[in-house]
């Protein structure tokens, strides 16, 4: 049977209406938020519904800790000599007379400053009627002791003071995005990491986009600035042979589906949340977007995973578990959630289409297809 005219084109305009229906034909943005919340298959990501508690569990979030890999350890409070370090050396004796002081004023004492001499390599010094003396790895105090005792017999009771006047292997190496750089010699008393990077010129990028990292002999880590300042047992003392690396690290999540800056977007300032990230990529597209399926993918810590639910299957032997929070802006309560949940770098804050969205786009095309069927004539066979 043949079918021709106005017939023809509203039989055609069903049945190609019936088969593009059946198929996946029209693009989307990503999966629905039903798709998300009800997978047909089992998935390997946890998937939770933000709400107080999970915004509450977010504090047990922690960022990799200096004080975990170094210690808080206070330096010695005495400072042992290296190579390289300049040694002064000055030596009293009870009287005039001496070996010491033969040109002093001072009728009743004897008193002579050896110029300042620098650690050779083989860790040593040289005093008048001593001999090499020893010093690497002692204290100012005990190597006073040995030169003492090495004049004893040849001087008039002698007292003996050493200090450093340049000790660089009592220092830090600081490098990087500063306003200074360099070494920066430690004070006895021991300094802490911010003391050692605002000696060095301190830090001209913004804190939250600043990380240091420290390295100490084969140990290394790194820690963001913002981390730091928020727990003071973080600012760990320095000690003598550490290098501390300061680097800028611009901070940045992924915007995705239904809101109207999609891509990369910056995180550009402290406790970012999702409120702001939604700002910050456009805001929803009213025609698009579902209110209820704002989510966002991440690697989560298992310390927070575990506070949100004890018995997920994917905790086990993990250090992080990937998860997808889902909240719920339809609910007016959302929003006060969404200023309160923290968005991190790397996240993916992905916002769904709405429901009839395909079906709106399915309805466009049909009314497109009708469209060019009334321009011409059209015939279909039917068996």
């Amino acid at each position: 049977m043949i079918i021709r005219g106005p017939k023809a084109r509203l039989a055609g305009l069903a049945m190609l209406s019936f088969s593009l229906g059946g198929c996946v034909f029209f693009p989307g943005s990503g999966p629905v938020t039903q798709e998300v919340m009800q997978p047909r298959e089992p998935v390997d990501y946890e998937i939770v519904d933000v709400d107080a508690d999970v915004v509450g569990a977010m504090r047990l979030w922690r960022s990799p800790s200096l004080a975990d890999s170094f210690g808080a350890r206070k330096p010695a409070p005495e400072t042992r000599v290296n190579v390289g370090d300049v040694v002064q050396v000055s030596i009293w004796e009870a009287s005039t007379g001496g070996l010491f002081g033969r040109g002093s004023i001072d009728a009743g004492s004897g008193s002579e400053m050896l110029p300042p001499q620098t650690v050779d390599r083989e860790g040593r010094i040289k005093v008048p009627y001593v001999g090499d003396v020893p010093v690497v790895g002692k204290r100012p105090s005990e190597i006073a002791k040995t030169i003492e005792k090495g004049l004893t017999g040849k001087s008039i009771d002698p007292q003996v003071l050493i200090t450093l006047p340049q000790q660089t292997s009592a220092s830090v190496v600081v490098v990087g995005d500063l306003t200074g750089a360099g070494r920066v010699n430690l004070n006895v008393k021991g300094d802490r990491l911010l003391e050692v990077i605002a000696q060095a010129g301190g830090i001209k990028a913004p804190p939250h986009e600043t990380f240091l990292r420290v390295t100490r002999g084969r140990r290394s880590a790194t820690m963001q600035l913002t981390a730091l300042l928020a727990r003071p047992d973080e600012n760990i003392f320095m000690q003598p042979g550490d290098t501390v690396y300061v680097f800028r690290r611009p901070q940045s999540f992924t915007a995705l589906g239904a809101v109207k800056g999609a891509g990369e977007v910056a995180i550009d300032r402290e406790d970012f949340t999702v409120a702001e990230a939604v700002g910050s990529s456009g805001g929803l597209v009213d025609t698009q977007a579902d209110p209820s399926g704002v989510f966002i993918f991440r690697f989560e810590q298992a310390a927070v995973v575990r506070a949100i639910n004890p018995d997920s299957p994917f905790l086990s032997g993990n250090s992080v578990v990937p998860v997808i929070y889902r909240l719920n802006l339809k609910d007016p309560s959302g929003y006060f959630i969404a200023r309160a949940f923290p968005i991190r770098a790397g996240d993916i804050v992905y916002v769904a289409n709405a429901p009839g969205v395909e079906f709106t786009k399915f309805l466009r095309t049909a009314l497109l297809i009708s469209s060019i069927a009334r321009t011409g004539s059209t015939s279909l066979s039917v068996d």
